[in-house]
């Protein structure tokens, strides 16, 4: 489950069919250069670049939650009930993750915990460039990032557009102080222990996800070499030119 789909762009501004509240179409610029890589280099390997470039992607979607997110309390719960969404995710960072999971007996350094709270199934999401005193709660599939990929001669360019909200039926992204997260789900747990209910009520662990049984590709069909997944179903090499980016689909 990630807070934003991967979208592939053929050109460098798609016009999708969708209207915004003006009644007029909606143009997606994918300028915005995200990574590059020379074909000659040989100073890493496939893994540390497909690394790196899903490092890029997350961090710039944290930095688009630090301007974008609202400040709330843990949780939201007059605003939430709001919409039909009651599946979210919880990014925060890695240390303030292993607090929670301490306090809630998950096992230390899990990244993909299910937190039932105040009935809403909330994942925890430990991911790097969150600061330790904010977390951020976003709804599965808010966001679209619309990505493309250009060769020139000895280089490869991948491209960006911003994170655009094509999901209207769910929330804004909330800010937390991370202190308020851990006290209320201490508070939580100490009622649950005090009417005798088994902690598992309030937690699910493993949690029942398509893509834990999905077969992963490891290696490029073409050059063998190692591929990363860009969201679900999307695999790239940057060694060669291979992908599978499952074409632009326009909205109607």
């Amino acid at each position: 489950m990630l807070p934003f789909v991967l979208k592939v762009a053929d050109r460098p501004v798609e016009r999708l069919q969708r209207v915004n509240t003006e009644n007029e179409p909606i143009d997606v610029n994918v300028q915005i250069e995200l990574y590059s890589r020379e074909f000659n280099r040989v100073d890493g390997d496939s893994t540390s670049q497909s690394r790196r470039l899903n490092e890029l992607i997350y961090a710039t979607f944290v930095q688009f939650l630090r301007d974008q997110a609202e400040p709330e309390v843990f949780l939201p719960f007059e605003r939430l009930v709001q919409h039909p969404c009651r599946q979210y995710l919880l990014i925060l960072s890695a240390s303030s993750s292993h607090e929670l999971f301490e306090i809630c007996q998950m096992q230390a350094g899990s990244s993909s915990s299910i937190l039932n709270y105040g009935g809403y199934e909330i994942t925890i999401k430990p991911r790097r460039h969150v600061l330790d005193t904010t977390a951020y709660l976003v709804a599965p599939d808010k966001y679209t990032l619309f990505m493309r990929k250009v060769q020139e001669d000895n280089t490869v360019r991948i491209y960006r557009s911003d994170f655009i909200n094509l999901n209207r039926n769910s929330p804004p992204p909330f800010k937390f102080d991370t202190r308020d997260i851990l006290e209320n789900v201490q508070l939580e747990l100490g009622r649950a222990r005090e009417q005798n209910l088994p902690i598992e009520q309030l937690l699910m662990f493993p949690p029942s996800s398509e893509e834990t049984n999905r077969t992963r590709l490891l290696k490029c069909p073409e050059c063998g070499g190692r591929v990363r997944r860009l969201g679900r179903e999307a695999n790239f090499c940057l060694e060669c030119d291979w992908d599978n980016l499952p074409p632009l689909r326009q909205t109607r």
